[in-house]
């Protein structure tokens, strides 16, 4: 009996460690919407085409000093078929005038319910998915880096998916001893 039970828990464990290291999940099927209902964006037809960055924020400070380093990306990576797309929390109007001002060269979308942050089940603001082409979610960084550290993470990571070279998108510096 003894046995059993030892093996019935090692079975677990062994499960449990796969799961945590299974291959990284498929992103949802659907079509994000803004609140208005002037954008839709199918992201089965989006990955389709090639890898893609939604990166689910506002238009606080911490996202506004992060932003810049999310536009290199896009410059960076666009042409070589990266689709980012910026869904905000902000209303439809404000971010309207956010993306105007800020002369975003994403796709993007206002969605001041937050309908996709629970279809991403993410709870941290912001929180950037990094999907494969064919909707393999490849990464998942959540929280905001003002000094671009996210962004370059996912530019190593793009590179890879795009078989082409990381490009700079923020300065390296050393991480702080702890």
């Amino acid at each position: 009996m003894r046995f059993l039970l030892m093996t019935a828990l090692a079975v677990v464990v062994v499960s449990a460690a796969a799961i945590a290291d299974e291959p990284l999940r498929e992103a949802p099927k659907v079509v994000l919407k803004s609140a208005d209902g002037k954008k839709s964006y199918d992201l089965a037809k989006l990955t389709a085409e090639g890898p893609v960055l939604v990166r689910l924020t506002c238009a606080c400070s911490g996202c506004d000093q992060e932003l810049p380093f999310f536009q290199k990306l896009q410059a960076a990576y666009g042409a070589k078929g990266l689709k980012t797309l910026a869904v905000f929390q902000e209303k439809p109007a404000v971010a309207d005038d956010y993306v105007a001002k800020k002369k975003l060269a994403f796709l993007w979308l206002a969605d001041p319910r937050r309908e996709t942050w629970k279809t991403f089940h993410a709870t941290t603001m912001p929180t950037n998915i990094l999907i494969a082409k064919g909707g393999r979610v490849v990464s998942i960084l959540p929280g905001c880096t003002k000094d671009g550290r996210n962004a370059q993470s996912l530019a190593a990571e793009i590179g890879k998916l795009l078989k082409t070279k990381e490009v700079e998108v923020a300065e390296r510096k050393p991480r702080p001893k702890e």
